[in-house]
């Protein structure tokens, strides 16, 4: 018999036979439904954009596709069907009031975010997962810290949002060591809906300009973070830090563009430096790099280079040393920003 939702919180547990719907069929959704159709799990695609190309190859993989309407034609299809598990994709971004309507359904409804954890120890173990998300230097935030982690030696890959789809890097034929994923606002509102959450990434930040998130959805993204939450002060991220459930013993990471205080990262005149990942933080800083190399590289606007402390702060986070940093940055392989 198929297994029912709430026991599904493994690539290894038995998806045989549970019927999953998954709402949307662009890149992503493509990538839902091929690592469902691996599973074993009964799946259809619900889509209001029929993909010729897709289509044809999710019936060589036995899953049937669905192409209805509009929105509201979904949510009835939905109904009508009643599967074990609706898995919606960032694909679908119907008005927000529509979506909400998939609460009549009796099932279960999870985020992509939420299934792609779920499976995320394909190799026995789950990578360490960086979430990212905020204003439109997030992902070049999140693009800049893989560099980082790939010159320390880490098998990093990106995902999400202006990236790959997660799952292609969670089921790479030789895993990764790290995840960094960039998520949207429509996304970070779903994770706000999906009760009793599995996921546990190790790093979220919160990279934030006036209007560019929700304080509910910065409060997602923070949610269940076990180890360093990354915000920048006197922001709505600093606000939805102290408002969100983080792991017992998570802590919070300020970036500052000025000196630092404990905890935090930030510039002392010509230099970058971590107050936050060393022993003695109380009297201490590491230097990173010189305000001199970021400029070298590329970031040459306030924003850019306190963009890039954040990102030197993720690889801090997940044990890169300092020494590693500047040298990454001396590669000249950094592209010209405007």
């Amino acid at each position: 018999m198929a297994g029912s939702p709430d026991t599904l919180t493994s690539w290894h547990s038995d998806w045989t036979g549970v019927t999953v719907a998954v709402v949307g069929l662009g890149e992503e959704g493509f990538a839902l439904a091929d690592t469902l159709a691996e599973l074993g799990a009964l799946t259809t695609v619900l889509t209001t954009q029929p993909d010729g190309d897709r289509q044809a190859i999710l019936d060589v993989l036995g899953v049937d596709v669905a192409v209805v309407s509009d929105d509201a034609a979904v949510v009835s299809e939905l109904q009508a069907r009643a599967p074990d598990l609706i898995v919606i994709s960032p694909d679908w971004e119907p008005d927000r009031e529509r979506e909400a309507e998939l609460g009549q359904v009796e099932t279960t409804i999870w985020s992509d975010v939420e299934f792609s954890w779920r499976v995320a120890d394909k190799h026995g173990s789950r990578p360490d997962v960086v979430f990212v998300a905020g204003a439109a230097l997030a992902t070049e935030l999140a693009d800049v810290a893989q560099r980082f982690l790939l010159h320390s030696g880490r098998v990093a890959a990106r995902g999400g949002d202006d990236a790959p789809p997660v799952l292609d890097a969670l089921r790479h034929p030789d895993g990764v060591d790290v995840v960094v994923w960039t998520l949207t606002p429509r996304q970070l509102w779903r994770m706000g809906n999906d009760p009793d959450t599995a996921r546990r990434p190790r790093v979220s930040v919160g990279w934030d300009a006036p209007g560019s998130l929700e304080p509910e959805a910065l409060e997602a993204l923070y949610t269940d973070t076990v180890e360093s939450c990354f915000y920048q002060p006197d922001t709505a991220s600093e606000k939805a830090l102290e408002n969100a459930s983080v792991i017992e013993g998570a802590r919070a990471i300020g970036v500052v563009g000025g000196t630092p205080g404990m905890s935090d990262l930030g510039r002392v005149e010509n230099v970058i430096v971590d107050r936050a990942f060393l022993p003695d933080r109380k009297d201490r800083a590491l230097e990173l790099c010189t305000l001199d190399e970021l400029l070298d590289a590329g970031f040459h606007s306030p924003e850019a280079v306190d963009m890039a402390i954040a990102a030197l702060g993720v690889a801090r986070a997940l044990g890169v040393a300092p020494e590693l940093l500047g040298g990454a940055l001396q590669t000249g392989q950094w592209p010209q920003r405007k």
